[in-house]
């Protein structure tokens, strides 16, 4: 049986690469958002589109759009996050006072 401290070591290791692989989606979704990429005539948003094609539930597409883009005016936070450095509670509730 592995000791405590390595499991910790461990979980917050993936935690961070968790962030860092969430951080670039985001700014993925940003520049689809940005560039249009959802639109075909069919799909009425990028949240819908996030939706059919990646089974995001729509609340959650939907705000996963308004952080991607509220990151983009948050250098700080997009470094922290970016660095697997900020968890997912924090980024919330940063991108909602702005």
């Amino acid at each position: 049986m592995r000791p405590i401290k390595e499991l910790v070591a461990e979980i917050c290791t993936l935690a961070g690469h968790i962030n860092a692989a969430n951080h670039r989606f985001l700014m993925l979704v940003a520049e689809f958002d940005r560039r249009k990429g959802w639109s075909d005539s069919a799909t009425q948003s990028c949240a819908h589109w996030l939706n059919w094609k990646c089974g995001i539930a729509m609340g959650a597409a939907r705000e996963k759009v308004r952080v991607a883009h509220a990151l983009e005016n948050l250098p700080k936070v997009t470094a922290a996050m970016a660095s697997g450095g900020l968890c997912r509670g924090a980024r919330s509730r940063t991108t909602h006072s702005h």
